[in-house]
């Protein structure tokens, strides 16, 4: 979430992993009262802020993180968690050739202008994602361009569908189907929206009327 020509980059909010504190929780509260955040400084007007979310949960966390208690807090690999399948580059894609300068080297020399493409990085190494730039599962979207963006999303989408067929089947015990087979998917979930992709949970494109709702057990 770096932004060129400002000092400090925010805290993208999809994920955050921290060791509970009652000290480090007080310590947030007092700074949330005292509210200086400054409209041109962010923060302490330490240049945590103004950029989206840096009033709230992605300009505070630097601030405290990287300001107040440098050494503290360990960046992790975006391509690795929260994997937003986002241009790491400002400067737009084509023909799955990247351009521009890396969001993340903004002001770090250290870098050497040198970033990964998260879109690239295999399913597999995966270990969360942030439906956002791809948009959330439920709308039905079926991400099948061939750009390198929709392809990487296009395989979140489809893993978020297969973990909910789990779910449906080994957990709650619902009846199986062969995704190769339209009418017997059709039968037994009611979508028949590209099956193996959806997996019988999407009847057309677009959420509001194509996206079937899980139907929680003993639930009415």
């Amino acid at each position: 979430m770096a932004h060129s020509g400002q000092k400090h980059a925010g805290v993208q909010g999809g994920f955050l992993v921290l060791r509970p504190s009652l000290d480090i929780y007080n310590e947030f509260v007092t700074i949330i009262r005292k509210g200086d955040f400054r409209q041109k400084g962010g923060w302490g007007g330490k240049g945590f802020g103004p950029f989206y979310g840096s009033m709230t949960f992605q300009g505070i966390i630097p601030y405290f993180y990287d300001h107040l208690h440098p050494g503290t807090g360990v960046e992790l690999n975006p391509c690795v968690y929260n994997n937003m399948a986002h241009n790491p580059r400002d400067k737009a894609t084509k023909n799955d050739i990247v351009s521009g300068h890396c969001r993340d080297g903004y002001n770090r020399p250290d870098k050497h202008d040198e970033c990964e493409d998260c879109r690239s990085r295999p399913l597999e190494d995966v270990f969360t994602t942030h439906f956002t730039l791809c948009q959330k599962p439920w709308e039905c979207l079926p991400q099948d361009g061939n750009r390198i963006q929709e392809r990487l999303c296009r395989k979140f989408h489809g893993e978020w569908y297969r973990v909910r067929e789990d779910l449906e089947t080994n957990v709650w015990g619902r009846k199986r189907v062969q995704l190769t087979n339209k009418e017997e998917v059709v039968e037994a979930r009611g979508g028949g929206y590209q099956v193996e992709h959806f997996r019988g949970y999407c009847k057309q494109r677009g959420g509001k009327n194509g996206y079937i709702k899980v139907d929680i057990q003993g639930k009415k």
